[in-house]
Order: C-alpha cells, then structure tokens, then sequence
C-alpha cells in the first residue's frame, strides 16, 4: 500500500476496511461485549462516513445501521 494516497483514496479503503471487517464479525461464533463492541465502532465510522458527498460514488449509497442490523 503507498503511503501518498490522497483523500478520497484513504475514505475509499476505509469503507472496505469497515465493509470487510464487519462481514467477518457477522460470521463470529461467539458475539460478546467485545464483539458487540467493535460492532457499534464500525457501523458508527460508516455513518460519519455516509455524510461525505462522494460517499455514494465509492459505494455507501446504504444506511449502515440498516444494512447491517445492530446485534
């Protein structure tokens, strides 16, 4: 990964990152305080995220608490 992203390159890998590592929390076997924990963290930078103007174009065209149910 290059260290001389700009901006919106930086917002778009955060998005994925999200993406990403909510997906894995949906498959995990045990859902305690730490799980659910990470859970709110994650969906809460989505939606700080969801104000940017270009969000839609690098895919958060979605309410994350919608899309991902809160546990």
């Amino acid at each position: 990964m290059s260290y001389n992203l700009t901006a919106e390159q930086v917002l778009a890998y955060l998005i994925e990152t999200l993406e990403t590592n909510l997906a894995e929390l949906l498959g995990a076997e045990f859902k305690n305080e730490f799980v659910v924990g990470e859970w709110y963290a994650y969906i809460e930078c989505l939606e700080v995220i969801f104000y940017w103007k270009k969000a839609k174009e690098f895919g958060l065209d979605y309410n994350p608490e919608l899309k991902y149910n809160i546990i």
